[in-house]
């Protein structure tokens, strides 16, 4: 539309100069200057309609933006309205996300017959409603008992002050009467200043390490074998406590969180024979993870280089409880407490292991009456349960050290060649008289791992995996004549659950094991075979039982051979049984004659 304007203006005004010249020239025709000015005027007409056409269009294009403007900004006023809600509901987030109720430790009960949690988005608003109401009526039953017992501490605190204002009124006339009894005690020989004397730092302990020893204390007492001990010093007591009023739980380094209190239980265990040989219990807690760890080691008086070498000797304390290995932590609050301080679980085990701080086993924070996760009551009843507990964790490492003893005595009595008194006994205790083996024990002495994994006897065993490095390893050398029976024996360290297993090779015209002689099969699991793990003289009653076999092998054998080196001496109806030719390794006792059978 603007070119078109334009190129009229451009004939225009060539019309209107041409007008001008002919006006100027009469010589030019008039008609021509009629029809000039004629043809001027139609293009001022179109100049006009074209001009019309113009501010027409751009009228129209003006109200066609303003229409657009208007969407825009509506739209745009829409989009404001959007990122403020949005921005309303993430502050909204934020907020909820910031809520915490101050009881969240509490466990809420459950009442029989809830089929959803909380959070289950299946939950309708009703149920939802009914579940909080139940929270907070258990949660207003709570704080009652709360108030309850905050109202019974002051009671006692009271009933506490008097009676030390009784007792001190009281404890001149008492001091008095014990001056004037000291000639009768030192000629009775019971010094009873003595028994009440405590030692200050007894009193810093935990409050649950303080109970221990109170009942530990009362087994000392009434059983005597044991005896009770604080260890650490009262200054590193008051420095911890100093450090832990300084700062925070989250200000704490990770090197203090997982140290144990200064002040530790030690309970030592001895055998009634010889006071010698005894087994040392250190009992630690660790304040700010609640839980109380423990570490055992065996002493002994005379300890046996070869003896030193083996697992006979360590912690023994996580087969006491077949269940209870204390490989895992004994609450969930104390997995959160590590997390919450960047400290992975195999850290704190490597920590407890490398300080000898033991492990914290489930029993043990039964033992000590860590009940403060539970949130329950303390009461006379669950005191003396308490006390029965403590009795029985005491009588239950009593055992195992006993059974642990006898058979370290046993294999000092092996390595000096000693089993006499074990065939008087019958190889079990019994005191029965029997007669003594045919063969000879040569030699007992420890062997390596790689000695008894190279051995071709111990294939099965070690195939199975049923012996590994961790166990203790032993030769015995048993001979008769030209025979020579070899024996390696592996002792694991959950024994006496896991009983001794013998691997037998003899040497007798030829190499006789498991793997290429069914006799020698079924010596082996007759040894192995005993199933009371209970007996006193586990490993004897397995030496004597193959002692014996290797007789009736010999004496069954040997006629077979030429010459003759062998002959029947233990008493047996046959030699051989059945079509699987089974010797008369079993041995029957009837009087004072031995008798074997099949």
């Amino acid at each position: 539309m603007a070119n078109i304007l334009n190129q009229n203006f451009d004939l225009l005004k060539v019309l209107f100069t041409e007008c001008l010249q002919a006006k100027n020239n009469p010589k030019d025709s008039r008609v021509d200057l009629e029809e000039k000015i004629k043809t001027g005027s139609l293009l001022f007409v179109l100049i006009k309609k074209v001009n019309r056409l113009v501010k027409y269009k751009v009228r129209s294009g003006r109200e066609e933006l303003q229409a657009q403007k208007t969407l825009v900004d509506a739209n745009r006023l829409h989009l404001q309205n959007l990122l403020y809600e949005v921005n309303y509901l993430k502050r909204e987030i934020k907020q909820c996300y910031k809520f915490k109720s101050q009881d969240e430790d509490i466990d809420i009960y459950e009442p029989p017959g809830t089929k959803v949690a909380l959070a289950d988005s299946d939950m309708t608003h009703k149920e939802r409603i009914n579940r909080l109401e139940r929270e907070l009526n258990l949660r207003k039953q709570l704080s009652n008992d709360c108030k309850n017992l905050l109202n019974d501490k002051t009671k006692v605190f009271h009933e506490i002050i008097n009676k030390m204002e009784n007792l001190s009124t009281f404890a001149p006339s008492l001091r008095t009467l014990l001056k004037a009894t000291r000639p009768l005690q030192e000629a009775l020989q019971l010094p009873i200043e003595q028994k009440w004397t405590l030692e200050n730092k007894v009193h810093m302990l935990q409050h649950n390490l303080y109970m221990t020893y109170v009942n530990l204390r009362a087994i000392e007492m009434l059983e005597g074998s044991i005896k009770v001990s604080v260890n650490g010093h009262e200054d590193e007591v008051r420095e911890y406590e100093a450090k832990i009023k300084l700062k925070s739980s989250e200000e704490l380094e990770q090197s203090f969180l997982t140290k144990p209190h200064p002040l530790s239980l030690q309970i030592k265990l001895s055998q009634e024979e010889t006071l010698e040989d005894f087994v040392v219990v250190d009992i630690y807690y660790l304040p700010l993870l609640m839980i109380a760890t423990a570490h055992c080691e065996i002493r002994l008086c005379e300890n046996n280089t070869n003896l030193m070498e083996t697992n006979l000797l360590q912690d023994f304390l996580k087969f006491i409880n077949e269940d209870d290995l204390g490989e895992s932590l004994p609450y969930s609050e104390t997995s959160l407490n590590l997390q919450k301080h960047n400290i992975k679980l195999e850290d704190f085990k490597h920590n407890l292991v490398k300080h000898n701080l033991g492990l914290p086993y489930q029993w043990l924070q039964k033992m000590i009456g860590n009940s403060s996760f539970n949130n329950t009551k303390c009461n006379d009843m669950q005191n003396q349960k308490l006390k029965d507990f403590t009795l029985e964790c005491v009588k239950r490492i009593r055992n195992y050290f006993q059974i642990r003893h006898q058979l370290i005595t046993q294999i000092r009595a092996f390595m000096n060649k000693n089993i006499d008194e074990y065939i008087a006994g019958g190889g079990g205790g019994e005191k029965v008289n029997q007669a003594k083996p045919n063969c000879t024990l040569v030699q007992w002495s420890a062997v390596s791992w790689e000695e008894y994994e190279s051995s071709p006897s111990t294939l099965p065993f070690v195939a199975e995996r049923i012996v590994d490095e961790y166990c203790s390893f032993f030769r015995a050398v048993i001979v008769l004549g030209s025979a020579k029976m070899e024996c390696l024996i592996s002792l694991s360290n959950k024994y006496p659950l896991n009983i001794p297993l013998w691997s037998i090779t003899v040497h007798w015209n030829g190499h006789h094991n498991a793997l290429n002689n069914s006799a020698i099969k079924v010596m082996e699991h007759y040894t192995n075979a005993i199933k009371d793990c209970k007996q006193g003289n586990l490993l004897a009653l397995q030496l004597l039982r193959t002692m014996y076999s290797l007789d009736i092998f010999l004496e069954t054998e040997g006629p077979l051979y030429q010459p003759l080196e062998y002959n029947k001496e233990k008493s047996f109806i046959k030699s051989f049984a059945k079509r699987i030719r089974m010797r008369p390794f079993k041995r029957i006792n009837k009087g004072s004659v031995n008798y074997f059978k099949q």
